[in-house]
């Protein structure tokens, strides 16, 4: 036989008619050989965050499909160990995420991709901007994983995310919310260079009801998929610039954190002193920045209110003891404030009563 019949340049010659076990045993030469042909093309492979790059040669399948569903899935053709679940393919400038598990026939392996149609964008719990390509459809016809009401509330909209399963992806949780509105790059046009905020454009908005983090979980490797549904946009969603880069957030702003002084508070059983009868006790209590109690403070006691000079006020440490035993204070009310050096005051009122 001439060796022009075979079309495998093995580094062997094998002429023994023997031939599909040399198949067998250089399956994966001759994929290689093919990917130095016509019908191979550069592909770009990427990490969940496009920060690791590799590019390859690749056979890609289903590129000719009849339906508008099968044109948003291609087969990928590569070297055995070259992909897994999560990662992205740039092709001809566009890019796919790989599903389902990769895995090979001995000779090559095979990813499924599909289309990435948005690249949705959040702060993470650090208040850094994050970004993923997405694989987002309509999911209108799913339950959402909101529980069932007697009265509704209407949206327009529901959609399925994909994502890459990495360690900050997975910390999307339920009600974070997206701007996913394509729109956004027509904004851009109108914005100028020097705004760091712009929040005057309509935007359409989405909250996370449901949150898939151990369906698509293939053992290191996979995806994360949630469910979004529109809701109403906010005054603060809009577009930001963080470190130079413009976003569009739907962002909400931290609580602030109560800010704790230095305080005083007046302890007491009743607010009201009784006439002729025991003293009634009031309590000085300071508590520092964290709210703990501190020892040590000076109390500094004032009364004030009409006829107040008639009232008997006895100072046992920093407490007070007040009693009414003049008829003229029936029925008054004064004015108890405590305060100290450095720290916030503390007032309460009290009225002189008959015991009855």
């Amino acid at each position: 036989m001439a060796i022009e019949w075979y079309l495998m340049k093995t580094p062997y010659d094998q002429l023994s008619g023997f031939e599909s076990e040399a198949l067998n045993d250089f399956g994966a030469e001759g994929f290689l050989e093919a990917l130095d042909s016509d019908i191979a093309l550069d592909v770009e492979l990427y990490n969940y965050n496009l920060s690791e790059c590799t590019q390859i040669r690749a056979i890609l399948n289903n590129r000719l499909t009849d339906t508008k569903l099968k044109t948003l899935v291609r087969h990928l053709l590569v070297p055995i160990g070259s992909c897994h679940a999560g990662m992205y393919a740039k092709v001809k400038g566009r890019f796919w995420i790989i599903t389902g598990i990769v895995d090979d026939n001995g000779i090559y392996e095979k990813a499924i991709l599909q289309n990435c149609n948005y690249q949705i964008t959040w702060l993470d719990d650090n208040g850094n901007p994050q970004q993923r390509w997405a694989n987002v459809i309509s999911a209108s016809q799913y339950n959402n994983g909101e529980h069932e009401n007697e009265n509704y509330a209407i949206r327009s909209d529901q959609l399925l995310i994909t994502i890459p399963d990495d360690d900050i992806s997975l910390m999307l949780r339920q009600n974070m919310r997206f701007v996913i509105d394509r729109r956004c790059k027509i904004y851009e046009k109108q914005i100028s260079e020097d705004v760091t905020k712009d929040t005057s454009f309509p935007l359409i908005t989405y909250d996370i009801t449901r949150v898939d983090s151990v369906l698509y979980d293939y053992q290191g490797s996979g995806l994360f998929e949630f469910m979004v549904t529109q809701d109403e946009q906010h005054e603060t969603d809009g577009y930001y610039v963080i470190d130079g880069k413009g976003y569009w957030l739907c962002y909400e702003p931290a609580e602030k954190e109560e800010e704790h002084k230095l305080t005083c508070k007046i302890i007491y059983d009743d607010d009201v002193v009784y006439y002729d009868l025991e003293p009634a006790v009031f309590i000085a209590k300071f508590y520092n920045e964290s709210g703990e109690e501190v020892s040590g403070v000076t109390s500094e006691w004032l009364i004030t209110g009409e006829q107040n000079e008639l009232l008997d006020v006895t100072n046992i440490g920093n407490d007070i003891e007040i009693e009414a035993n003049n008829k003229k204070l029936l029925n008054k009310s004064f004015t108890l404030s405590l305060s100290a050096d450095g720290y916030e005051p503390d007032t309460v009122i009290f009225t002189v009563r008959a015991f009855l």
